[in-house]
């Protein structure tokens, strides 16, 4: 297993930053050992990381002895505002956490931001641990103590500075991540690229901006790397004082463009991706950078994909007089000479800044239509009570295929269909109803066999019908020719196809109508689709 370490050294405290070639297991060890005195954990991660990973995370907590009660956010950076932390800390107060609790915050920048601020106002600050499982997060968003929530004039504008005790890079769990949170998040390494140069520059020269791309190998050097580079600045300068102001390179316009669309049309990444190109036409304007290096640095920059977007001029130039980086009512601007070579400058006058945001705005009209891109549907298995036992149950009924031969078989199958599986099976009605809930940010559409809930759960059923995603019922047998009580199903009106009777293979059968299903309706929550990443 690759990993490695980064040593974020303050004046008062040595935070590690760990990565490893793993799962997020490994984090749940790396937590535990952190924290030999168990005292309780309070997970904080968004619904679609609390599907994939927060399950997994928990049950290994547990298993090493800690007490672990968890909290679910809305994803998003919409949710990413004082309202969200107000619910948190109503959730904090209810859960009767003590000063020696732990937050561990797991997930992307939204995330993480969040458990990080919720910390440290909770009863003036609760010690936590963040888990980032995006890019962005790992090279990035999670290093350096900064937390906080945006304002509606700006991004950010509300927060503290509260250093974790530990940063825990699970890489394995990239996976998992979708092609545009690939893209947002390159953006951070590319800029830790430029304020560096050297080799970190040159491999984004060499293989270009987007990291999905990278050969495995360059790209988890890459992200140390990256992550170095956030370090060593923050080592000088915990506060912002000085020259951790470099890091803003490329937010400035950045941020502005993600308030002025009001966090619904960018990633934050893709945004920086538009402020660094601005970045470096302004440093060329400003006289700093030679023409042709400005050339050379837009043709790369400009091969970063970025979605359509009509920016309002004069909104974008309203958002910038609330950037939180004016200091003495001037507006601080990260330029640079060269890679490697940047400068904190103020002096830029208002024309030059107009014509940017002009230009800016052309380009981001410029990106590509949502949507336009090749899609892979996302679907989420949902098994409940008694078929973990496939295999071992009443096999004269059910079959000898155990649940895990299932499982590989319906990875294989839907791979060649150009389909991303989640599957996740439970004997609690209310686990189920909770990953029901959480897929709808993640899934386009559900396969689900209730199992016995089938004829008992209200609670299924309604929260089927909540999430408002086309749902395929699947039974191994006929449950219509066996006894009179499994004859009604309660489930099966909220779903639109039910299958029965044809074994295992009629998940199979699932999955071909629920694929027909999605893909005639309209336009899917996966616009961006899914790169099969398991060479990573």
């Amino acid at each position: 297993m690759w990993s490695d370490e980064l040593k974020l050294t303050l004046r008062d405290r040595e935070i590690p930053v760990r990565f490893a070639e793993t799962g997020i297991e490994w984090a749940a060890d790396q937590i535990a050992q952190l924290l030999p005195a168990r005292p309780r954990v309070f997970v904080i991660c968004d619904s679609t990381v609390a599907l994939l990973y927060e399950w997994r995370l928990v049950e290994r907590l547990r298993g090493n002895g800690l007490e672990v009660t968890t909290s679910n956010l809305e994803p998003g950076e919409e949710h990413k505002t004082w309202r969200t932390v107000s619910r948190l800390l109503d959730k904090m107060a209810e859960e009767k956490l003590s000063r020696d609790t732990v937050v561990v915050g797991l997930g992307g920048g939204v995330a993480t931001d969040i458990a990080g601020f919720a910390a440290s106002i909770y009863e003036r600050g609760l010690r936590w641990i963040a888990v980032p499982t995006s890019l962005l997060g790992m090279v990035d968003a999670a290093i350096g103590g900064k937390t906080g929530v945006n304002h509606p004039l700006a991004k950010n504008m509300i927060g503290t500075f509260h250093h974790p005790l530990a940063i825990l890079a699970p890489v394995d769990v990239l996976k998992t991540l979708p092609v545009r949170e690939w893209n947002s998040g390159s953006a951070e390494l590319v800029k830790a690229a430029l304020l560096s140069g050297g080799e970190l520059w040159e491999q984004v020269e060499r293989h270009g901006p987007n990291l999905l791309t990278w050969p495995r190998e360059i790209l988890f050097r890459a992200l140390v790397d990256a992550a170095r580079v956030k370090v060593q600045i923050v080592a000088q300068d915990e506060r912002e004082s000085s020259v951790r102001r470099l890091l803003n390179l490329g937010h400035t316009f950045g941020h502005a463009l993600e308030a002025a669309t009001h966090y619904e049309v960018f990633r934050h990444g893709e945004a920086v991706f538009l402020g660094l190109r601005a970045a470096v036409k302004l440093s060329e304007m400003q006289g700093l950078m030679p023409r042709d290096t400005a050339s050379h640095i837009e043709r790369i920059l400009s091969q970063a994909v970025t979605p359509a977007a009509d920016v309002n001029f004069e909104v974008l130039l309203a958002v910038l007089q609330h950037d939180k980086k004016i200091r003495s009512r001037a507006l601080n601007w990260v330029l640079l000479r060269m890679p490697g070579e940047p400068k904190v400058t103020p002096e830029v006058s208002d024309d030059t800044v107009q014509s940017i945001a002009l230009w800016l705005c052309e380009q981001a009209r410029s990106g590509i239509e949502q949507g336009k891109e090749r899609t892979i549907v996302r679907v989420l298995i949902l098994n409940g009570p008694n078929l973990n036992l496939l295999g071992e149950r009443e096999t004269e009924i059910y079959g000898r295929i155990t649940y895990a031969e299932l499982e590989e078989r319906l990875h294989r199958f839907a791979e060649d269909q150009a389909i991303t599986l989640l599957i996740r099976q439970s004997n609690v009605e209310g686990e189920l109803v909770n990953l029901v809930q959480q897929s709808r940010y993640w899934a386009d559409g559900i396969i689900i066999n209730p199992g016995a809930y089938t004829h008992t759960s209200v609670a299924i059923r309604d929260a089927l019908a909540a999430v408002t995603l086309p749902a395929v019922e699947v039974h191994l047998t006929d449950v219509a020719g066996r006894e009179e009580f499994r004859h009604v199903s309660l489930t099966a009106p909220v779903c639109a196809a039910v299958i029965s009777g044809q074994g295992t293979e009629g998940y199979f059968e699932a999955l071909h109508v629920l694929k027909r299903l999605i893909e005639k309706s309209v336009p899917l929550r996966t616009a961006v689709g899914i790169k099969d990443m398991s060479e990573y």
